[in-house]
This record gives structure tokens, sequence and C-alpha cells, in this order.
């Protein structure tokens, strides 16, 4: 298949998974919350997220041959680790430990699996480019739901629009790399082991915060 066409094909797949959650938005995205120390668990576990993206991103940055791509990683780790900062403040400010937190099960599992990951095309497709576009859509519905307050609001402001600024670049590496059928046939795997992973975390953080349940 054409790259590009294979590429647009991916994205597609990616925003299917996303528009089948807004039927019942997780807990993830904020919106079924009513408490504080709801939103709190919530951001304590999505801190986790940006230290564990900035760590992988920062482990693939000496096997990963393609300069454009080690670029862009390597700028993608100085983000991770500034919204990190983001949602630290805020937690602190609310008068939560930022650090007070045990990953869950699923979120422990996703992250290993991005982390064992070995090629360009399947790093970028399992990674930037269905993990983070699951998790900057659902920053942008909590954004527009006018449910979620002020002072969860206020840092994800900064980070959507940083996440903005990405575009379509882990597309346009499929587009540029993913050329052949192997590699497309191992983008396609890494994509369904990303979202089946994603939706499993979303399970997980959906117990704990409104079940209490702890593993």
């Amino acid at each position: 298949m054409d790259s590009r066409e294979f590429a647009r094909q991916i994205e597609a797949r990616v925003a299917a998974f996303c528009k089948s959650l807004d039927v019942r938005p997780p807990a993830y995205s904020y919106i079924p919350l009513t408490k504080d120390e709801e939103r709190v668990k919530v951001m304590q576990s999505r801190l986790f997220n940006e230290i564990r993206a900035g760590e992988i991103f920062g482990s693939w940055l000496k096997t990963i041959p393609e300069l454009d791509v080690k670029a862009a990683l390597a700028e993608a780790v100085h983000e991770e680790f500034r919204h990190a900062g983001f949602l630290a403040e805020t937690l602190r400010n609310k008068g939560a430990d930022p650090y007070d937190y045990r990953p869950l099960p699923g979120q422990m599992g996703m992250f290993n699996a991005f982390e064992a990951l070995t090629g360009t095309v399947e790093r970028m497709a399992a990674f930037p480019l269905a993990g983070e576009g699951v998790a900057d859509y659902l920053i942008g519905m909590c954004l527009k739901s006018g449910t979620v307050p002020e002072w969860v609001l206020e840092p994800y402001r900064k980070i959507h629009e940083d996440e903005e600024t990405h575009g379509s670049y882990p597309a346009e590496v499929l587009a540029k790399y993913a050329t052949t059928e192997e590699k497309q046939d191992r983008v396609r795997r890494a994509v369904e082991m990303s979202l089946m992973l994603r939706r499993q975390y979303f399970d997980n953080l959906d117990r704990w915060v409104f079940e209490g349940k702890v593993w």
C-alpha cells in the first residue's frame, strides 16, 4: 500500500477509537468526576504518564537511526517534563503530594510495552500517534466540556497547545518510513496493541477512582 494512504488509514483507526469514548468519557478525561479528591487522583496518574513518556522517549534516542525522528523525540523529552511540571505545581497548590501514587497494572503494562518496541515506525505509531493522540483528544474534550473546574483546565490549556503544534508529525513519519508491507504490518499490530492497553489502563483508572479498587 502507498505509505501516505497507509498513514491516513492508521490515523482513521485512532480517530475511530477516540470517537468511541464520546458516549462514556473515562475518568481520565476528568469529565465524569464530581469531587476534587477524584480529580487529584486522575491528575497524579496523568503526571506519572508525563514522566514515564519522557523516560521512554529518552531511552529510544540512541537506537533511532533517523535523525529527523531522533531530533523530534529529543524535543519531546523536554516537553514531557515541562508538562509534568505544570501538573505537579497544580497538585501542590491543591495541597496534594504529586508523587504519592502507585501506577496501575494496565498503566505499567502499557508503558512497558511501548518501551519494548524496537523499530522506528512501530514506536512512533504506538506511542506518539496512537497513545498521545488519544490522550490529546480527551484533553480537547475536557477543555470543551464546560463541567471541569478551572484549576484542572489551566495546566491542560498549555499542554494542549503544545500537543497541537505537533500536528500530524507521527503520521508524516509513517508516510516517510513505513514503506514496505512488513513495516506496515508491524505498525498495525503496534497500534492495536496501544489502543487495547490504553483501554485497559482507562478501565483500571475508572475502578480505582470510582470504586476504590487497589492492586
